[in-house]
């Protein structure tokens, strides 16, 4: 019996559930409610990658995605509009530089 034991860690493997920052919760949320009036299998997967998210960082590179599909299920026009909306909630929880730098680029 203590063959196999000698490979064993000598610690089980303790799951460690971390709650994710301030805000991410909120802005998930928003970003998930933009999805609300659309259908389909690429949503869906959108949906998944947008609550998989653990970090205010992943959620603003899902932007991409988020917008891809409203673009392709409304127009661009509509797509851009509900992003520019969740840039206030983007500020609250990402470094002031990276949303700042990024939607100055989008109006330029």
């Amino acid at each position: 019996m203590s063959a196999w034991t000698d490979w064993l860690p000598s610690h089980p493997f303790a799951w460690q559930f971390r709650t994710p920052p301030a805000g991410v919760e909120a802005l998930r949320r928003q970003l998930l409610a933009t999805l609300d009036d659309c259908e389909g299998f690429e949503v869906d997967r959108v949906r998944w990658r947008l609550h998989t998210a653990e970090q205010p960082q992943e959620l603003w590179l899902l932007r991409g995605a988020v917008f891809q599909v409203l673009a392709s299920q409304h127009c661009q026009s509509l797509a851009t509009e509900r992003l520019a909306q969740l840039l206030p909630a983007f500020r609250q929880v990402l470094p002031a530089g990276l949303v700042g730098r990024q939607a100055g680029a989008a109006r330029g």
